[in-house]
C-alpha cells in the first residue's frame, strides 16, 4: 500500500525516523527497512546523504528493494538489473556480464561505479567489474541502487555513466538469517547464506558466504577460443563487526571472493580467467551538535590470472596484482530544517605490480574534494548542485621492461579534473514531480590502459606488443536530462529524455593492429589502448507500474540511438568499439507478480532488438556478428511450506531465444530448484 504524505511532513518523517535532531545531520546508519515502511516506498541516503524517498531525488534512479530479489527469478545482480528502463546487460558468457546504462556496449565496461555499502568493487586494473566476485550475496542485500547518468560529484570516482550502490542489511535487536540451496540443468549448484546476530545491545555481527558454479554455455566453433574452456565456480565469504558507543557507530570487516571463468577481454578474445580478490574496511560515524561526520577506509587486493588465449605462450599466464587503499571524511551539516551542505575529501593509492607492463610497479596518488548544497526554498522546489575536483599524480617504479616503449618521465605526470552534478525539481502538484537534472563525469584511464605491455602472437615475423599509453587522458562524459513523473492512485508513470555525450573514448586493438615501429635493441611493433573519437547517445524512457490486488506489475521502454565519430570499421577492424553497433535501439520489459497466501508467482518478458556485437572467429579475425532481436522470458514460481521456508524453481530464458544474451555465443535455457529458508 502507498502512503500519501506531504512534502513537508515527510521531512519530518523521514528525520524523526532517524532519530535525528533538527540542528544534526545524518552521519550514522540508517534504517532503510523501517523508513520504507513508513513512507511506503524505498528510501535512501546515498544521493544526498540525507534520507530521501526514491521518487524524489535528484538523479535518475531507481531502487530494487529486498521484496524485489526474493520474488524475481534473477539470481544475479545483472540478472536484476535487466529489466529495468535504460540497461543494457550483456552476458557474453555464462559467467561474464556487462552492464552498460544509456548505451555504449562494450565488455570491460569502465563507466559504471559499482559500489558495497560505500566501498568500491569496480576493480581497477582494467576499470571493470567482475560481477562473481562482489562479495556479497542476494540473501544479505536490503537494497540496489542505479543511478543512471554521470554522478562523479555525488558518488566519487570513475561514475561516469553511473552507479550501482549495493546495501546489505544492517544488525537488528533480534537475530535474522536468509540461506539458499538449488540445483539446475547446465550444472547449476549454489549454497548461500547470511546471518545478522546481535551479541549485545550496542555489538552486532554480520557473516555471509557463497559457493557456487555451472558449466560454460557452448562456444561455437567459429569463435576463437582457448585451448581449454573453463566452466563457472565461485567462493565467497564476509563478515563485518558493528558496535554503537555514545552516539558514535563504528563497522570493521572484510571479506574474500574466489572467481573462475572463460570472458571476453577488452581485444574480444577469449580467456580462462582466475581471480581472488579480499579487503578489509573499517568506518566511525557520529552526530554531532553541529553536524555528522563520517570516515572511513577500504583497502582492496586483487591477484588476476589471465590464461591461455591472452598472451604468445599458450602455458603461461598473465598474472596482476592490483592493491588499493581509500581512505574519506564527510561531513552532512543542517544548515536549518531542509537545507544540506555536504563536505568531504578522499585519498586513494591505486598500485599495480606485474611482470607485464612497463615497469614493474604503475600506481597513481589521487587527492580529492568535494561539495554537495541541497537546498529546499519552499515545500515545491528543490535545488542540488554538487561539485568535486581530483588531482591525480601517475608514476611507475621497480625494474622497467625491456624494449622500452614509453620514456619513464612520460609517467611523471599529474592532472585535475573537476566534475559537477546539478537538479531542479518541481512538484506540479500533489502527484506530479517534474527533474531537470545534467552533470559532468570522468572515466579515468585504468592502470593497464596506461602501463600495460603485453606480448601478443601474429603471423608477422617481428615480435608485436599491445601496450598502454601513460599520455592517455581521462575519457569525459556529459548527460543531460528531463523526466516527469505522475501518480494515479497506484499506479505511477514517468517518462525521461536524455542524451549524453563521450569524447575521447579509449579503446583496446583489436584486429589490423595500427602499430608504432621500434628498431632499439631490436625491431618490435607496438600496438596501443587509444583515444579514438567521440559518441552521442539520446533517447527517451517510458515507464509504469502499480498494483490491483494481489497481482503487481512494472513496464518500462527504452530507445536509444547513437550518433559515433570513431575509427571506422573497415576490416580489418583495428578497435573493438563502436556503441552504434553494439547498443540495441529498442528494449522493453513486462514485469508480473502475484503473491497470495503461500504461493507466490513471478514473471519477466524482455524485447531487445538486434545488435551487432565483436568477437574474434577461428581465423583468428576480429568480426562484428549479427545478433538477431529476441523474446526472453523468465520466471520464478514459489511455494512456503511454513513462514520461513519456500520451496521454488525458477527459470532464465525459458522461451530459448538464441540472441537473449546479447552475445556472440548462443543463450540457452537454464533451469534451477530449491529451497529458501528467510528469518
Amino acid at each position: 500500500m502507498r502512503v500519501s504524505v506531504p512534502c513537508a511532513s515527510l521531512r519530518l518523517l523521514l528525520l524523526t525516523g532517524v532519530a535525528l535532531c533538527p540542528a544534526t545531520a545524518l552521519a550514522q546508519a540508517v534504517d532503510y527497512q523501517a523508513l520504507q515502511e513508513t513512507v511506503g516506498e524505498p528510501v535512501t541516503t546515498s544521493v544526498t546523504g540525507k534520507p530521501q524517498r526514491a521518487s524524489e531525488l535528484p538523479a535518475s534512479t531507481v531502487v530494487i528493494t529486498r521484496t524485489d530479489i526474493a520474488r524475481s527469478p534473477a539470481r544475479d545482480v545483472p540478472g536484476l538489473l535487466k529489466t529495468y528502463a535504460g540497461v543494457d546487460v550483456n552476458r557474453w558468457t555464462a559467467g561474464q556480464s556487462d552492464v552498460a546504462v544509456r548505451g555504449g556496449v562494450q565488455t570491460y565496461n569502465a563507466r559504471l561505479l559499482v559500489l558495497v555499502d560505500g566501498r568500491q568493487v569496480y576493480l581497477d586494473h582494467y576499470g571493470m567489474t567482475d560481477w562473481n566476485l562482489l562479495g556479497v550475496q542476494l540473501e544479505e542485500i536490503q537494497q540496489i541502487e542505479l543511478v543512471r547518468g554521470p554522478a562523479n560529484a555525488l558518488f566519487g570516482f570513475n561514475a561516469a555513466s553511473g552507479v550501482v550502490n549495493i546495501i546489505t542489511r544492517r544488525v537488528g535487536d533480534a537475530p535474522s538469517a536468509a540461506a539458499t540451496a538449488e540445483l539446475g540443468n547446465h550444472g547449476i549448484g549454489k549454497l548461500a547464506g547470511s546471518l545478522t546476530l546481535p551479541i549485545t545491545p550496542m555489538i552486532g555481527l554480520r557473516m555471509a558466504g557463497a559457493h557456487a558454479r555451472e558449466d560454460e554455455r557452448n562456444v561455437s566453433s567459429r569463435l576463437a577460443q582457448p585451448l581449454r574452456v573453463f566452466d563457472v565456480a565461485s567462493d565467497q565469504i564476509s563478515g563485518d563487526v558493528t558496535g554503537v558507543f555514545d552516539g558514535l557507530e563504528a563497522v570493521i570487516g572484510g571479506g574474500h571472493a574466489v572467481n573462475r571463468q572463460v570472458e571476453y577481454l577488452p581485444s574480444q578474445l577469449l580467456s580462462n580467467q582466475h581471480y581472488r580478490s579480499s579487503n578489509v574496511h573499517g568506518s566511525v560515524a557520529r552526530d554531532t551538535s553541529w553536524g555528522g561526520v563520517t570516515l572511513n577506509g577500504y583497502i582492496n587486493w586483487l591477484n588476476a590470472k589471465y590464461g591461455a588465449g591472452t598472451i604468445a605462450n599458450a602455458n603461461d599466464a598473465l598474472v596482476l596484482k592490483n592493491r588499493i587503499i581509500v581512505t574519506q571524511a564527510s561531513s552532512l551539516v543542517s544548515l536549518d530544517s531542509t537545507n544540506m551542505l555536504r563536505l568531504g575529501v578522499e585519498y586513494r593509492n591505486n598500485r599495480l605490480v606485474s611482470a607485464f607492463q612497463f615497469a614493474e610497479r604503475v600506481a597513481y596518488d589521487v587527492v580529492s574534494g568535494n561539495a554537495m548544497l541541497d537546498l529546499h526554498p519552499d515545500d515545491r522546489v528543490s535545488l542540488t548542485v554538487a561539485g568535486r575536483l581530483d588531482q591525480l599524480w601517475l608514476h611507475q617504479s621497480g625494474m622497467i621492461s625491456q624494449p622500452a616503449y614509453d620514456d619513464p618521465r612520460d609517467f611523471d605526470r599529474a592532472f585535475t579534473r573537476f566534475s559537477f552534478n546539478a537538479a531542479v525539481l518541481v512538484h506540479t502538484g500533489r502527484q506530479g514531480l517534474l527533474r531537470i537534472n545534467g552533470g559532468r563525469g570522468y572515466q579515468l584511464p585504468s592502470l593497464a590502459t596506461f602501463g600495460s605491455r603485453l606480448p601478443i602472437a601474429t603471423p608477422s615475423p617481428i615480435p608485436v606488443f599491445v601496450a598502454g599509453s601513460p599520455r592517455l587522458s581521462p575519457v569525459l562524459m556529459w548527460s543531460g536530462e528531463m523526466s516527469y513523473s505522475h501518480a494515479l492512485g497506484a499506479t505511477r508513470l514517468e517518462a525521461t529524455a536524455f542524451v549524453t555525450s563521450t569524447e575521447n573514448a579509449i579503446a583496446s586493438p583489436g584486429d589490423g593492429l595500427q602499430t608504432e615501429l621500434f628498431l632499439s635493441p631490436q625491431p618490435s611493433l607496438v600496438a596501443r589502448f587509444r583515444a579514438t573519437g567521440n559518441y552521442t547517445t539520446y533517447g527517451t524512457e517510458l515507464s509504469a507500474s502499480g498494483a490491483i490486488g494481489s497481482l503487481t506489475w512494472r513496464g518500462n521502454y527504452t530507445w536509444t540511438h547513437t550518433d559515433e565519430q570513431l575509427t571506422a570499421l573497415t576490416l580489418p577492424i583495428p578497435y573493438a568499439l563502436s556503441p552504434r553497433s553494439t547498443t540495441p535501439v529498442h528494449k522493453a520489459n513486462l514485469t508480473l507478480g502475484y503473491d497470495a497466501g503461500r504461493v507466490s508467482i513471478a514473471g519477466v518478458a524482455r524485447y531487445t532488438s538486434a545488435t551487432r556485437q565483436f568477437a574474434f572467429s577461428s581465423t583468428p579475425q576480429l568480426l562484428l556478428y549479427h545478433v538477431d532481436d529476441a523474446l526472453a522470458l523468465d520466471a520464478r514460481v514459489g511455494f512456503r511450506l511454513t513462514p520461513a521456508l519456500e520451496a521454488f524453481v525458477a527459470g532464465e530464458n525459458l522461451s530459448l531465444a538464441n540472441s537473449a544474451a546479447a552475445s556472440p555465443i548462443p543463450a540457452d535455457r537454464r533451469v534451477r530448484g530449491g529451497l529458501r529458508l528467510a528469518f
